[in-house]
């Protein structure tokens, strides 16, 4: 079964006093219930446009989420159930068959996840274990902030502050204003991740009309505010039927970007662009992927479930050939430079002049062909092959056709290796319940350096094919 297969998602809801260690009921005394709702088919535990969207439609309650404090598959009843905390917006109505109580008064299945979110609260081990907007009081401050923050530009707020995503790793608002939405971005602190508060300026002033220029920031508590920059050029869903023109125009437009960012590497670094270079890829392979395949090699994830016996021994021997392949591409004149870390399609929009990178929380400095997830993910070979030549195109000036097609099948399992990497960091910094497309994904991009290994096996290197 997929997440896509769920027939209905049910959401329990506790909802946290914004001061004093209670939640929010209905139901008589003696039956006091946490609220419930359902929403059709499958539902991303991160969408609170979504959740909370609906739990103030059917039950007259306006809040402001969280985090998922709990997620069960039901398979026999295809059903979703999920736990989300939330607290009230500020200086909204409660309905009147609503009341707070103790945690421990609660009654029914969620009863414990409740008692021990408010545990978590009062002992502060929420404020330990995960990141700020999780707090009851995160969303007014950050708001606050907001509104504080863009009216010395001339914009004037004209509604309230609305989330768009909340999960572990990042949170944003978005607000009206007399010049359109503005957005903050929030996002955690995570070994490999980039203060975007710090590196989008730095590289908006680099980059004029191609990066978004930030309206405010807050590098201390990694705050972004940023106006709506247009529709991005396609969703999840929807990537794979944009035109193969525009998918070449883009490529090419990151790989201008990347090579005038050569230059700069020095000015990037001191943003906070962290160095993910060949030589630090070759240590990930060697302390990594030869523990693979054992269980518990990383705390709360289990490695060895993702992969067939076959693959994780085939990864776990894999590491003196990755290093190989580091110090011979390292041998090339393609330099280390800019990498997006994310740069796929729903990252990317029309700008006045030109394409607009954004979402820049996986900026460092790498080997720049491990960024063409567009690339690397296509499945069709001759429309991979024209993104590839169009991409490759725009770097002739430092090595010939035929060692840049080369370097770039040497590239292949190291940009999978550079991604699996990724998500492992951020799988590691999760709470439970982790999101299900992360663990996915590792698997995916492990899965990857496999293929790239045994395709330089089978086709010459340097090949068209």
């Amino acid at each position: 079964m997929t997440e896509t297969d769920w027939r209905t998602t049910r959401v329990t809801w506790i909802i946290l006093h914004p001061r004093n260690p209670e939640v929010l009921v209905a139901g008589e005394p003696g039956d006091a219930r946490l609220p419930v709702i359902e929403l059709p088919g499958d539902v991303w535990m991160g969408e609170p446009e979504v959740t909370t969207g609906a739990l103030s439609e059917q039950l007259g309650l306006d809040t402001v989420m969280l985090y998922c404090a709990d997620r069960i598959e039901d398979r026999e009843d295809r059903v979703q159930k999920l736990a989300i905390v939330a607290t009230p917006r500020p200086g909204a109505a409660l309905p009147g068959e609503t009341r707070w109580i103790g945690a421990g008064a609660i009654a029914g299945p969620a009863a414990a996840i409740a008692s021990q979110v408010v545990a978590d609260l009062t002992t502060g081990r929420l404020r330990a274990t995960r990141p700020p907007w999780t707090l009851p009081d995160w969303f007014e401050q950050a708001e606050r902030w907001l509104r504080s923050a863009i009216e010395p530009h001339g914009y004037q707020v004209t509604g309230p502050a609305r989330q768009v995503r909340v999960w572990d790793m990042s949170c944003v608002l978005r607000v009206p204003t007399t010049h359109g939405d503005v957005y903050l971005k929030a996002a955690a602190e995570s070994p490999l991740f980039a203060n975007e508060a710090t590196v989008v300026p730095a590289l908006a002033e680099l980059f004029p009309a191609r990066v978004p220029e930030p309206l405010a920031t807050d590098g201390a508590r990694r705050w972004l505010a940023l106006p709506d920059h247009g529709r991005e050029l396609a969703s999840d869903e929807t990537h794979w039927t944009v035109p193969i023109e525009v998918r070449e125009a883009v490529a090419a437009a990151a790989a201008r970007m990347q090579r005038d960012a050569a230059g700069h590497t020095a000015q990037l670094a001191a943003a906070g662009c962290l160095s993910r270079d060949l030589e630090w890829l070759a240590t990930e392979a060697t302390s990594w992927l030869p523990v693979v395949g054992a269980t518990g090699n990383q705390p709360g994830i289990d490695v060895a479930s993702w992969l067939t016996p076959g693959e994780a021994a085939e990864l776990g021997s894999a590491a003196p050939r990755l290093v190989a392949l580091c110090a011979e591409l390292a041998g090339y004149a393609v330099p280390i430079t800019l990498v997006h870390g994310d740069l796929l399609l729903s990252n990317v929009a029309t700008g006045p002049a030109g394409y607009l990178f954004f979402d820049w929380t996986d900026a460092c400095l790498a080997h720049p062909f491990v960024d063409m997830l567009d690339i690397h993910q296509e499945e069709d070979a001759a429309v991979q092959h024209r993104l590839r030549d169009a991409y490759l195109r725009e770097w002739s000036e430092f090595e010939s056709p035929e060692r840049l097609l080369r370097a770039w099948t040497l590239a292949e399992p190291l940009a999978a290796l550079h991604h699996a990497v990724s998500y492992r960091s951020i799988v590691a910094e999760m709470q439970p319940p982790i999101d299900g497309h992360m663990l996915v994904s590792t698997a995916y991009w492990l899965r990857k350096i496999i293929a790239g290994l045994r395709r330089l096996d089978e086709v010459p290197l340097g090949s068209g094919s």
